[in-house]
C-alpha cells in the first residue's frame, strides 16, 4: 500500500505541474464569486439562490478541469468556460444537502442543549460518507443520490486506503494555515469536517491573508491534493494490479 501511495504522489506532482491552469482557476473563480456576491446578495429573495448557482457553476468548472488534470490531458483557457456546463451535476448534490439541512434544522432546535452535538454528528457523517462525492461526479459520471451512494460505498470499501493519505494531507494543510491543534479532539473533528466543503477550505486559505505569500502556495497544495485524490480514487476503485497484490497479501 505504501508503494501505491508513493507512486500516486509522484504522478500527482507531475499532473499538478502540467495542469497549472486548473490551479489558476481557483483564485479566478474565487475572485469572480466575490464580485458576484456583492452584486447578488442585496437582491431580495433571489440573491442567495442566484449566488448559489454561480458557486455551483464554478465548482463544476473546476471539477471539469480536474478531470483533465487527473487524466493528464492538456487544459486550454477556453476550458475555464466550458466546464461550467456541468453545473447541474453539482446542483443535484447540493439539493440533497439542502434537503438534509431542512430536515436537521427542526431536530436540532427541538434537542435544546444537545442540538450542537447532534449537528456535529451529522456534519461528521456527511464529511465521511460524502467525502468522495467530487470524484464520483467527475470520474464516475454519477449525480444526485447515485453520486452520494457511490461515495458512501467507496469509502466503506476502502477506509484505510482513502482516509489514511487524506488525513495526512489535511494535517499538512492545517499546519500550513496555522490551524493544527491537537489540544481538543472535538475542535479537531470540526475542522476536519470543514474541509469537506469548498467554503471551509477557502476560509482557511483566506485566513492566511496576514502572510500573503502563503496563499498561492496553499492554492497549489489544494490543487495537488485534489489531483492526488482523483488518481487515488481511480487506483482504489478500478482494481489495479497494485491493489490486487495488496489485497492478496492482506488475505494471506
Amino acid at each position: 500500500m505504501l508503494r501505491l501511495f508513493t507512486d500516486t504522489v509522484i504522478l500527482a506532482l507531475r499532473r499538478t505541474a502540467q495542469s497549472w491552469l486548473a490551479a489558476l482557476s481557483i483564485p479566478i473563480y474565487g475572485f469572480v464569486f466575490i464580485l458576484a456576491a456583492r452584486l447578488l446578495v442585496p437582491i431580495p429573495m433571489l440573491g442567495s439562490l442566484l449566488l448559489g448557482l454561480v458557486g455551483a457553476a464554478f465548482c463544476a468548472g473546476y471539477l471539469s478541469l480536474l478531470a483533465s488534470a487527473v487524466a493528464g490531458q492538456p487544459i486550454r483557457l477556453v476550458d475555464l468556460k466550458n466546464g461550467l456546463r456541468a453545473i447541474w451535476d453539482v446542483v443535484s448534490v447540493l439539493f440533497i444537502m439542502w434537503i438534509i439541512s431542512l430536515v436537521l434544522r427542526p431536530i436540532v432546535a427541538a434537542a435544546g442543549p444537545r442540538g450542537d452535538a447532534i449537528s456535529g454528528v451529522v456534519q461528521l457523517a456527511i464529511a465521511i460518507f460524502f467525502n468522495a462525492v467530487p470524484e464520483t461526479l467527475y470520474l464516475g459520471g454519477e449525480r444526485s443520490i447515485q453520486a452520494i451512494k457511490k461515495s458512501a460505498s467507496f469509502v466503506m470499501e476502502h477506509p484505510l486506503g482513502w482516509f489514511g493519505p487524506n488525513l495526512v494531507l489535511a494535517f499538512v494543510f492545517f499546519w500550513a494555515t496555522g490551524n493544527l491543534d491537537f489540544s481538543s479532539f472535538g475542535e479537531l473533528v470540526v475542522r476536519l469536517s470543514a474541509l469537506a466543503s469548498v467554503q471551509g477550505v477557502l476560509t482557511l486559505i483566506l485566513g492566511a491573508a496576514g502572510q500573503l505569500w502563503k496563499i498561492p502556495l496553499l492554492i497549489v497544495f489544494v490543487h495537488f491534493a485534489m489531483v492526488f485524490r482523483g488518481l487515488l480514487y481511480k487506483e482504489l476503485g478500478t482494481g489495479s494490479s497494485r491493489m490486487r497484490d495488496f489485497r492478496r497479501r492482506m488475505g494471506n
